[in-house]
C-alpha cells in the first residue's frame, strides 16, 4: 500500500517523458576493449565504458549489450569496484523554457529498449533536474524508471531499515535560476 501511494505521488509530480527522438537513435558504445558476436547480437565491452542512445548516456566499467529478434537494444552496465555506474537522459519539455533531465547512479544499471525502462540496482539514486536544479530525488536499493510513463518505483534493501528516501519538489517551483529549497536526502544505510 505504501509503495502504491508513493508511485501515485511521483506520477503526479512527473509529467514529462523521455526524449521521444531517442527511440530512433543508434546505440553507440565506447570502451577500452570489446567484442561483439554479430550472429548472436551480443557484445561485451570493458574499461571506461560510455553507452549513448540519443540523449541517453550510461557510463561504467563493463557493459553487455544485446539486440533482441525485434531489434530492441538491451544493456547491463556495472560500475568499477567501489564505484557506481551512472546514467543521464533528457526528457521532452513539459513547460516552455524548462529543460528536464533524469540522472541516476547504482552499482548495476539495466536498460531495456523495448520497455523503455532503466533499472538501478544496489545503492540506487535518481534525481530529476529542471534547468539544472534538483526537483525530485530518490534513494533505495533498487529504482525503476519508466521513461514512457515518467513513473518511478523504489524499493528498500532487504534486511536494512526497510525504508526508501525521497524528496519531492513543489509543483509550483520558483522561476528558473532561483535555488530550490531542497536538501540532499540522508544517505541510505548500508
Amino acid at each position: 500500500m505504501r509503495r502504491i501511494l508513493f508511485l501515485a505521488l511521483l506520477a503526479a509530480c512527473a509529467a514529462a517523458h523521455a526524449e521521444r527522438a531517442d527511440r530512433d537513435k543508434p546505440l553507440q558504445v565506447e570502451a577500452q576493449k570489446g567484442s561483439y558476436n554479430d550472429l548472436k547480437q551480443v557484445g561485451v565491452f570493458t574499461g571506461n565504458v560510455i553507452v549513448t542512445k540519443g540523449t541517453l548516456r550510461v557510463t561504467g566499467e563493463r557493459v553487455e549489450v544485446r539486440k533482441d529478434p525485434e531489434g530492441y537494444e538491451h544493456a547491463v552496465v556495472t560500475g568499477a569496484p567501489g564505484k557506481l555506474a551512472q546514467f543521464r537522459q533528457r526528457r521532452d519539455p513539459s513547460k516552455p523554457g524548462v529543460e528536464e533531465y533524469i540522472e541516476g547512479a547504482a552499482e548495476r544499471i539495466e536498460y531495456d529498449g523495448r520497455a523503455e525502462t532503466v533499472k538501478l540496482l544496489s545503492r540506487a539514486q535518481l534525481i530529476r533536474l529542471e534547468n539544472a536544479q534538483p526537483r525530485d530525488e530518490l534513494r533505495g536499493d533498487s529504482i525503476t524508471y519508466d521513461s514512457r510513463s515518467a513513473q518511478y518505483s523504489v524499493d528498500a534493501e532487504p534486511g536494512a531499515d526497510g525504508r526508501v528516501r525521497a524528496i519531492i519538489g513543489p509543483r509550483n517551483a520558483p522561476p528558473a535560476g532561483e535555488p530550490m529549497p531542497l536538501r540532499p536526502a540522508p544517505e541510505v544505510k548500508r
